[in-house]
């Protein structure tokens, strides 16, 4: 059973064509936060006892962090964090930040040095923090950043001629669609949209909803495969709980012939209060239309043929030869 989307530790196995970036979160992770004079001296000194003494309790998440700043780094190439991996990095601090009960002015703070530093000497290749900006629960937030940044792997993955692969794709687009769905309903439809403190949200929000149905879902040989955000309660409904179903008729076709296998999954994403601050878990979102939903695989018989129909989109779909050039 595939993991909790919010936890990108479990993508190295769940979503393969997104390894990439679980490598990149997890060098993060393992960043030693036992700094050296320079870190423990600014981290210390220079930003948490300016705040209040307790604040030195976090000394090791901002020499951590300081660390994956590249804060110290004496190589230019070094300085330049690209925009994808300061998505990553920002998942990885607010994690951290629930999991640890960092306080907002401690992150506040950090990024206060970094910038007034990076300032100094001219650098804009830098990860850009706003404080000022009011962003409900980021960590879906920056989820959908990194959907937004990986674009082309995911493609390449839905359009794969192996159908494990591409079921994959297909569950990782589906997961990050109810993750849009859940947050565009709590934050912007109805006139929430206009509340001040939402704004900043909702705006971020439309913007991948136009990302994804323009560079994704535009695509004929795309659209009858993955949600619309513009039909999104149906389309969950009807195109996701496929997902499940093609993983397992992958699994059942692997398996002896003549066997018999029966199998349940259910759309329930486990674990995710602590990251999403919601009162169910994802798949429990899913209102009315989207209760559990339980698959029954046949025999093998059956399988087949649903998989050779299925083989022959995919392989009608390579041969049109479409791939998302990123600019």
């Amino acid at each position: 059973m595939l993991k909790n989307i919010t936890d990108i530790e479990n993508w190295k196995t769940d979503y393969p064509f997104l390894e990439e970036v679980w490598k990149t979160y997890k060098k993060f992770d393992n960043t030693t936060d036992v700094g050296s004079s320079v870190y423990d001296v600014t981290c210390s000194d220079y930003i948490l006892k300016k705040i209040d003494e307790e604040s030195i309790k976090y000394k090791g998440f901002c020499i951590k962090l300081m660390k994956n700043l590249r804060y110290y780094s004496t190589d230019g190439e070094n300085y330049n964090l690209t925009k994808e991996r300061c998505n990553i990095l920002f998942n990885w601090m607010y994690k951290l930040m629930n999991e640890q009960n960092i306080k907002t002015n401690v992150i506040n703070k950090i990024f206060e040095r970094y910038d007034d530093d990076m300032n100094s000497v001219g650098n804009k290749n830098k990860c850009y923090f706003y404080p000022d900006i009011i962003i409900h629960e980021p960590i879906n937030i920056t989820l959908l950043d990194i959907f937004d940044d990986k674009m082309p792997a995911i493609e390449t993955a839905l359009t794969d001629i192996d159908i494990s692969n591409s079921a994959r794709g297909v569950k990782y687009v589906c997961e990050c669609a109810k993750i849009y769905r859940y947050m565009n309903d709590k934050y912007c439809l109805n006139g929430k949209a206009d509340i001040k403190e939402n704004s900043s949200t909702c705006s971020r929000l439309k913007d991948f909803r136009d990302s994804y149905m323009w560079v994704l879902y535009s695509k004929d040989y795309l659209s009858p495969i993955i949600p619309s955000l513009d039909n999104i309660d149906q389309d969950l409904l009807l195109k996701c709980s496929e997902k499940e179903k093609r993983l397992q008729l992958d699994s059942d076709a692997r398996a002896p012939q003549g066997s018999y296998t029966e199998h349940s999954s259910t759309e329930e994403v486990e674990g995710a209060k602590p990251y999403l601050e919601m009162d169910t878990t994802l798949g429990n979102a899913d209102n009315q239309m989207r209760k559990t939903i339980t698959t029954t695989i046949g025999t093998v018989a059956g399988a087949s043929s649903l998989l050779a129909f299925l083989y022959k989109i995919r392989k009608s779909q390579i041969k049109k030869n479409y791939r998302y050039d990123q600019q």
